[in-house]
This record gives structure tokens, sequence and C-alpha cells, in this order.
């Protein structure tokens, strides 16, 4: 790629600590671009005031612009989705204004920044590439029936303004392409949309995807904590809790009935009010919040667990544990997403499976304890899953599907 290539990237919230999987995705991204000598000015929605050093030192040759978030009520009451409100469009239409251009196109890094690439899109004519993370009608539909009361009420106005916004996204003459990180949602998409539509998986960071990345063992098993389970997931959304909840109801006495010396790792940010307490009361539960990197726990772990409920897109902590080659159990919401090969059971297994994948908790507990059980199985299936992630996520193959999607601009 030539470094002449410019590119604006409007990502939508500040990605470093990359503590969960949309932040991940995010600086995957963006490094890969930075590495493949891409420049870069990278617009960063912000609640308070943004480390600008900390993330060009981060992201080498990007320039980091910081932008202003609307958390007022007023931001709740906007006839728009709270996620556009809360970014306002006003200070950069008025920047652009006196701006310019500098830019070949602009990356919209979400769906929730994807009202502020239009704006850039239409004032500077670029093409616009959205990069979607999941269906964020339907995630907050979830919300919507998992809550009550005017917590519900909020949840169910933000999806009926989000179905309005997805339509209008996907018919948008200022959107060139979207680009969705699941093969499922690429498929809702596609039906409904008239711009071009097209599914790339993650990026994740390059040392992921590193043939020997340093302090990872040399083999799958090796260097693994014997019995130790690992969940990771920010502990204050609604659908991790409630996949936690489920996994510890349902299959944690099993488990350790089955494998008394068991650990389950609960690894997380911002737990939420009351869940803290909850874990720690639990035999067996180890509780790491807001630690500066999960990777540590997730390759020493004997098994990841993923028993999602609900949610869409790509559950990104599945792809780092199998790029770790760590095992993965997991819920088939949780494993959806990528063309991955899965099993339901430890005898099922052969050289083509990637995962375990069972919805029951007895199907869930007895993956995870035949795991536990066979070292030896489990550090096939973390081989083989490892190799599927360095086969299909290769960061050159996925920047040269995005630049296919973007016209050539003169220079």
């Amino acid at each position: 790629m030539s470094d002449a290539e410019r590119w604006i990237v409007v990502v939508e919230e500040p990605f470093l600590p990359a503590d969960a999987g949309g932040r991940v995705e995010t600086f995957g991204f963006l490094t890969a671009a930075s590495n493949a000598g891409i420049r870069m000015q990278v617009l960063v929605p912000a609640r308070s005031a943004l480390d600008v050093e900390a993330v060009e030192k981060a992201v080498p040759g990007a320039a980091v612009i910081p932008l202003p978030r609307d958390d007022s009520p007023l931001a709740l009451l906007h006839v728009t989705p709270h996620m556009y409100a809360s970014r306002p469009v006003g200070p950069l239409r008025r920047a652009l204004r006196t701006t310019p251009p500098r830019a070949d196109a602009v990356i919209s890094y979400s769906f929730r920044a994807a009202r502020l690439g239009q704006e850039i899109a239409r004032v500077w004519r670029l093409p616009h590439l959205v990069r979607a993370h999941n269906i964020e009608s339907a995630f907050f539909r979830a919300m919507a029936r998992g809550s009550s009361g005017p917590r519900a009420v909020a949840y169910e106005l933000e999806y009926r303004k989000l179905q309005l916004s997805e339509r209008s996204l996907g018919h948008s003459p200022l959107v060139t392409a979207i680009a969705d990180i699941s093969l499922e949602d690429h498929e809702w998409r596609r039906r409904r949309a008239s711009v071009t539509t097209f599914h790339l998986p993650p990026f994740l960071p390059v040392g992921a995807l590193a043939d020997e990345p340093a302090g990872r063992p040399a083999a799958a098993g090796d260097g693994r904590a014997a019995g130790t389970l690992v969940f990771v997931g920010s502990l204050d959304t609604a659908q991790n809790v409630d996949a936690l909840r489920w996994f510890l109801d349902h299959c944690w006495d099993a488990v350790r009935a089955r494998q008394p010396a068991a650990v389950f790792r609960v690894v997380g940010r911002r737990p939420e009010p009351g869940l803290a307490d909850w874990l720690r009361a639990i035999p067996g539960i180890e509780l790491h919040t807001d630690v500066p990197s999960v990777e540590a726990y997730v390759r020493t772990a004997a098994v990841s667990v993923n028993p999602m409920r609900s949610g869409s897109g790509v559950n990104i902590k599945v792809v780092a544990a199998m790029a770790a080659g760590t095992p993965v159990v997991s819920t088939r919401t949780g494993g959806r997403g990528l063309s991955w090969q899965a099993a339901r059971s430890c005898a099922e297994l052969t050289p083509a499976t990637h995962l375990l994948v069972a919805d029951e908790p007895a199907a869930f507990t007895d993956a995870v304890c035949g795991l536990l059980a066979d070292p030896g199985r489990a550090a096939d299936l973390g081989r083989s899953g490892r190799a599927y992630v360095l086969r299909t996520l290769d960061h050159t193959t996925l920047l040269a599907r995005m630049r296919d999607e973007l016209p050539v601009r003169a220079r």
C-alpha cells in the first residue's frame, strides 16, 4: 500500500485500554492500517479529556483529534438514536467548513460513528465505508426484552429509532459500503440495503496473530493452569452478566462436582452493583476487575467459556481465545458470526473442529468437563482454533478487502 494513502477514521469511543471486544477490534484495525503505511486522522468522541499523546504512541503515524460527547438529558430526548445524538455533528460540521480536505476516504469504525462519517463524506465528497460490529437494533431489542420498567421503555424507544436509522444508512448516498463483522449480520443487511454490503472478519491486535508472540506458550496446553476456566467480558453489560449468571446458576456446581479442583476466573471491567459481592461468595470463583490486559488470563486458562444467550455480531472474546490457542466452549449465540466448524462434544472432535458449542446446561457442562479431563484433546482443539484464526484474519487480506470497496481518488 502506498504511504500517500490517507484515511479519516471516526471511532465510537476511546479504544484504550483495549479491554472490551469492540475496543480490541478497533485497536487491531488501527494498528494494522498504521503498519500498512496508511496515514490516518483518527477522530475520537470522548466524554472526558483524551490522552492524545498515549493514543498516538499506540498508533504510530496517526493524528488523533478528540470530539465532544453530549451525555445531557437532551441527547436522550433527541429524535435520532442516543448513540447519534450523544456524538453531536455540529462541532465537526463547523470544523470541516474551514479545513481543506486531506483524505482519500472516510471510515466510520462503528455504526455509532456513522452519522459523523456521513457528514465528512457530504462536505468533502469522500467515499465512505461503515464498519458494523453488530445489528444495533437487535441489540437494543434484546436489552428491552431483558429489562423492565422505565429502562425497558427507554431501550424499546432506542430500538425503534435504530430501526429507522439502520434503514436510512442502508440506502444513504453518503455511504459507499457497509462492512459487517458477522456473516449472519451481512446476510441480514444485504437483503435490506441498496448500498454495497460485504462480510469483513474482525481485526485482532498484531501480537495475537504473530507466529510466536512474546509470553505465549510454545504449544497449546503448555503453561496452562490445569482445571482453570476463564470468562472475559465487560461486567456492566446486560448480555455478559446474563451469560455469567446462567453459567454459574446452571453449570458451575455440576462442573465442580466432577472437577473439584476447578477454578473459574472472571475477568472484566466495571462490575454492576452487587455483582462483585455475589461472585466472591461462590466457591471456586476468582474475580479480576479492571486489569491492564486480559491476555495472560486467557492464554494460561485450560478452557475459555462463552455462555452468551443473546446478542449479535462476533464475540471478540471467542476469537481472541482461539488466537491464544485456548480451547473454547460457547453457546451457538456466542459462537455466531464466522465460518468456523463447531462440535457438540469431545467425542465429535476432528482436526477441522475449531470450538465446542452447546446451549443446554448439561451439554455445556459435559463439554467443559470433557476438555478439563482430557488435556490432549483440549490442546488439539486449541491448536485447530488458532490455525483457523491465523488463516482467516490476516491483516493484509482484510485491509485489501476494504480497499477494494473504496474508489481510488486522484491524488
